[in-house]
């Protein structure tokens, strides 16, 4: 999920033209990361933690915190169920089946 995350970062620099800066494509996919596993599994402070973590830098935080936000956002209003309770669903529907 991180290294999907960090690819839409990286080619949302390389779309907004900041692809000639390494640290700057950097800094995005570090926001891309964040931002998608607050999508998916809806808990941003989780992931703005998780990857400020494994970058060791608070550098990004506020952009991260603002990503993190959007993506929440976005992701309700979609409507669409965080992953591990369309799991937990999955697995249930199992479990009847096999009785």
């Amino acid at each position: 999920m991180m290294v999907l995350g960090a690819q839409i970062g990286c080619a949302f620099a390389w779309v907004t033209g900041a692809s000639a800066d390494h640290n700057l494509v950097a800094g995005y996919a570090m926001v891309g990361m964040a931002a998608f596993f607050t999508a998916v599994v809806r808990s941003p402070l989780t992931g703005m933690v998780l990857v400020t973590e494994m970058t060791a830098s608070l550098t990004g935080l506020l952009p991260m915190v603002i990503a993190s936000a959007m993506a929440m956002l976005v992701a309700t209003l979609l409507g669409e169920p965080p992953i591990y309770d369309s799991l937990l669903e999955r697995e249930l529907r199992r479990a009847e089946r096999l009785g």
